[in-house]
């Protein structure tokens, strides 16, 4: 699963790479970059299927505390 990500914390990265862990899923890939309150991030995870939808869920979640208005996550 990969999600391209637009938040406005920085340490949301970092909250959902252990919320990855949490759910026994693996981030395979992790690119970030921050500029201006703006932070952009894609990251891959690889689990078992049921984790994986668990995981996307919790990202959805985060998003809605997080992303900029306007912003959206894609899969």
């Amino acid at each position: 699963m990969t999600c391209d990500l637009r938040l406005r914390d920085a340490r949301s990265v970092a909250r959902i790479i252990n919320l990855a862990h949490r759910l026994n899923c693996r981030c395979t890939r992790i690119e970030a970059s921050s500029a201006g309150g703006d932070t952009r991030a894609s990251l891959t995870f690889d689990g078992p299927a049921l984790a994986l939808t668990r995981l996307r869920a919790q990202i959805d979640r985060v998003l809605e505390y997080e992303a900029p208005e306007g912003a959206r996550a894609a899969s």
